[in-house]
């Protein structure tokens, strides 16, 4: 989604009322007050943020993108269903 009005954020965490936001490219981290996103402050949502006047996320406005969630779902899971095949199973030994 490459929109200048807009970015997409991913939630990685929350700790202790903080939450921990990746930004889609995977280049910035934000930390940002759980109150602030609301309902939205969910490990794994997807958020499509506005930028406010001086290109700033405004985290109040925030929206979460279920689609974008359920797509980035499927995927993870194929993954780790590929890497599930690849396992001989029993004990690592050193």
């Amino acid at each position: 989604m490459s929109d200048p009005e807009h970015e997409v954020w991913v939630v990685d965490r929350v700790v202790d009322g903080v939450v921990v936001l990746i930004e889609d490219q995977g280049e910035l981290v934000a930390e940002v007050a759980a109150g602030e996103l609301g309902p939205h402050a969910v490990e794994g949502a997807v958020l499509v943020v506005p930028l406010g006047a001086v290109g700033e996320p405004v985290w109040s406005q925030a929206e979460r993108d279920p689609e974008q969630e359920d797509v980035r779902r499927a995927e993870a899971e194929e993954v780790l269903r590929r890497l599930q095949e690849r396992d001989p199973g029993g004990d690592v030994e050193a």
